[in-house]
């Protein structure tokens, strides 16, 4: 029971965190205690086989203090020279790998960041464990040295596993807040919020609210509704999953809820929505049935770029097939939905992609949509229909 209530605690602190920085060293340091690992840190971009990983989110902390000074000697000295991050990319997801398996025999002599960096983080003997995030990313949760004498025992890793869902979780939802600008804000100020739809639900899984984004989804009926005043997804096999998402994010009072994600299918657009199923708070005792008890979070990839191709082959000197290419991406669709869209094979996608980094001077997807979406400011850009 005590284990339990920990884990509970865990995740509630995780929920709360996801939302804004207020909570993240609490719920750093209580996912440490519940692992029992001296450190633990958490990273999300792209790392793929056979290009240089990029990384737009990393904290790193050691028991109840957040290391601002590992996270620049890693990313300011020995960042280009980890030998484990392209080995990274081959985990499968949810898989964990001790961190001495990832580097050679001859590296395990040689490397700073094994002999240097990993012993003065005290992780030279700790777990690393690939998480998928959103729009093809990674997210790698690096776990430093056990505590327990012996090393990692089977209850360690069962915790691990037990918490990696959640986690999961807590780093999508922490990103859409951060791409929206929405960290921190109120219930209320999320309502204001054009990126991404916002629904909320109160403690009865009712309706209670929903931004002007969420609102035209919900009544253009396209793979969600509002069905008498639930949350209802279009085809019945997603819509039974997003009842479960939605009970186990409003269980009874007094146990904490858990967060999830799926995608709802939209016969009528074609790209799928993101749905994001976030609980709000404690969910304590005395929370009445009418306050707030869910945050849905709806992203529509479609929507995410409106930018006209030809004004990206203009201002960023790309051909009218790689500027196509760049702005589906930036729109969140992947390799092999471009590759269906235009009717050419997914290699010939990539290789228009490799040929727009060149071009632009940049490494990777992320860094791309970038470029793209930041033609959004452009005055007077044209946008499509």
């Amino acid at each position: 029971m005590i284990a339990q209530d920990r884990f509970e605690r865990t995740l509630a602190l995780l929920h709360r965190a996801a939302l804004g920085d207020a909570t993240w060293v609490s719920a750093a340091a209580s996912v440490n205690s519940l692992i029992r690992a001296s450190g633990h840190s958490l990273g999300y971009g792209e790392l793929r086989p056979g290009s240089d990983p990029e990384v737009f989110l990393a904290r790193s902390f050691s028991g109840r203090q957040r290391r601002r000074d590992w996270e620049e000697l890693y990313f300011g000295r020995y960042w280009g020279q980890d030998e484990a991050l392209l080995r990274l990319g081959t985990l499968r997801p949810d898989e964990l790998a001790h961190k001495p398996d990832l580097y050679t025999d001859e590296e395990k002599k040689t490397s700073p960041v094994y002999n240097d960096f990993r012993r003065t983080t005290r992780s030279q003997n700790g777990l690393f464990m690939v998480l998928d995030g959103l729009d093809g990313c990674g997210i790698v949760w690096s776990f430093a040295d056990s505590m327990k004498s012996g090393g990692w025992g089977y209850d360690q890793i069962r915790d691990i596993k037990r918490l990696a869902p959640h986690m999961r979780h807590f780093a999508r939802v922490r990103r859409l807040m951060m791409d929206t600008e929405a960290l921190g804000a109120s219930l209320a100020d999320l309502l204001d919020n054009r990126r991404p739809g916002i629904v909320q639900l109160d403690r009865r899984g009712r309706i209670r609210e929903a931004n002007d984004q969420a609102r035209a989804l919900l009544l253009k009926g396209d793979g969600l509704r509002d069905r008498k005043g639930s949350l209802t997804a279009e085809l019945p096999a997603e819509d039974d999953r997003l009842q479960r998402l939605l009970a186990a994010a409003l269980p009874p009072y007094g146990t904490q809820g858990a967060g999830g994600s799926m995608k709802i299918t939209r016969p009528d657009t074609g790209t799928p929505l993101v749905v994001e199923v976030h609980p709000v708070g404690g969910m304590r005792a005395d929370y009445r049935a009418w306050k707030v008890g869910v945050l849905v979070l709806i992203v529509d990839p479609a929507s995410r770029s409106r930018i006209d191709p030809a004004l990206a082959a203009t201002v960023l000197g790309l051909t009218p097939t790689e500027s196509r290419v760049a702005v589906a991406l930036a729109a969140g669709r992947s390799a092999a939905e471009i590759s269906q869209t235009l009717g050419v094979a997914e290699g010939t996608v990539r290789v228009h992609l490799k040929h727009a980094y060149r071009k632009l001077g940049i490494k990777g997807q992320t860094e791309l949509a970038r470029r793209i979406l930041s033609l959004e400011a452009v005055r007077g850009s044209p946008r499509s229909p």
